[in-house]
């Protein structure tokens, strides 16, 4: 299982890798990077990049692996460095800004732009200009082994009190309620604060806003106190030594069933399928912990944009892969590998563990998570500080430590 999850997973660090059997470049094949972010879709990308490839024996394009995400990215525009094709996530605020600086090619007015759903591309308006090709969204939920429910009588839990009934009952049969990759910062941020949003306040950006104009403070705001509570009564239900955890040993006991639960994103379909084919899973809604009601929370997931620094041949070249990429045949192949939810329109999306999660988007209870409009500097800081109360479980300290980032970062 460990070989699988490496192969799916890619390298630790950046990487290209080179599509084998591409015939040898001729004088006028027009070279292109491809830097991704997405590693739980290295071989579909592969395959994809290949296919386009053998269409298009005049481009040749080497894919880019980013273990480190915005990061190695940032890095790189500041050398100048930057890859042709980039997948990026555009409802997030460094990548707006990003735009605002002229780091990408405007797409306006592209054919492909009205392959998509229309009101998700709104999502992706920059000052009257699109600069990507969006294809997918995210959102948030929680993951559980159906069968091993099924075979102890047990229902997911609707509310937190609930929720604790049941890992108690868990408890009782020996098996381990959670599994948490408390090591990965941003696995830390995804959950932080799509379950803010979600499960303790819809519109927190709202409160941030009053804390940073000194109208409260975290430390007066018993909902964030009490999350904070939640946060750490997770990890007694979880595994001992959550910190030192990544993705993989995480994802691990929830696949072989030493997990009865999980909590993620939808990209993680592919991830379990990969890692356990037989795994029976579906993904339904976190208990509520203040709001009366739970709100998937997630932002655009795939999105690809143009260096606008690369040559003429260059975008041309990227452009017909975007042409490429929204073909009902191909972007088909994208919607069932990807798994999830796809936003061109003549796609047919069928993921039956996310039927419930799909519900919640297509009926308006979907929130934006806080990450498309914190910044990367406040992120970084938030995951440090929510790593250390899991580590020292100071409540009070943590809520200082909270309210600290805010007002330093918030808006910047």
């Amino acid at each position: 299982m460990q070989d699988l999850f490496k192969k799916m997973a890619g390298l630790l660090c950046v990487v290209s890798i080179l599509i084998a059997g591409v015939p040898a470049m001729a004088a006028d094949v027009v070279e292109l990077e491809f830097y991704h972010q997405k590693p739980e879709n290295v071989q579909l990308y592969e395959e994809l990049v290949a296919d386009f490839m053998a269409e298009n024996p005049d481009i040749k394009i080497s894919i880019t692996l980013s273990s480190a995400t915005t990061t190695s990215l940032v890095s790189r525009i500041a050398a100048n460095n930057i890859p042709e094709i980039i997948s990026i996530f555009p409802m997030s605020a460094t990548y707006i800004q990003m735009e605002q600086e002229g780091i990408f090619t405007p797409l306006t007015g592209q054919e492909f732009l009205t392959k998509v759903n229309p009101d998700i591309l709104k999502n992706c308006d920059v000052d009257g200009e699109y600069y990507v090709l969006p294809l997918t969204l995210n959102a948030y939920g929680l993951y559980y082994n159906v069968d091993l429910f099924n075979e102890l009588g047990l229902e997911p839990a609707k509310t937190i009190d609930e929720l604790w009934v049941l890992c108690e009952a868990l408890k009782e049969k020996g098996i381990q309620a959670f599994s948490f990759p408390d090591k990965k910062t941003t696995r830390i941020a995804q959950m932080f604060d799509r379950m803010l949003v979600g499960s303790v306040d819809h519109n927190f950006h709202d409160v941030c806003v009053e804390i940073v104009d000194g109208k409260t403070s975290v430390m007066e705001n018993q909902d964030i106190r009490t999350y904070a509570d939640v946060i750490l009564k997770l990890r007694e239900y979880g595994n001992p030594d959550s910190l030192g955890y990544e993705d993989e040993p995480a994802y691990e006991e929830f696949v072989s069933g030493k997990a009865a639960m999980y909590l993620d994103g939808t990209w993680a379909v592919t991830t379990f399928e990969t890692l356990n084919p037989e795994l029976n899973f579906t993904c339904t809604a976190i208990p509520t912990i203040i709001e009366d009601e739970f709100y998937t929370a997630g932002t655009i997931d795939t999105a690809y944009a143009i260096s606008a620094t690369a040559t003429d041949e260059q975008k041309a070249a990227a452009l017909r892969f975007f042409d490429f990429m929204v073909r009902d045949d191909i972007a088909q192949r994208f919607c069932d590998g990807d798994k999830n939810p796809n936003i061109v329109l003549s796609v047919d999306y069928n993921v039956p563990q996310l039927d419930e999660i799909n519900e919640m988007i297509a009926t308006g209870r979907f929130a934006p998570a806080l990450s498309t409009v914190w910044s990367a500097t406040l992120r970084s800081a938030l995951n440090t500080e929510i790593q250390g109360l899991i580590l020292d479980k100071d409540v009070d300290a943590f809520l200082e430590r909270f309210n600290s980032v805010l007002l330093e970062n918030f808006g910047q």
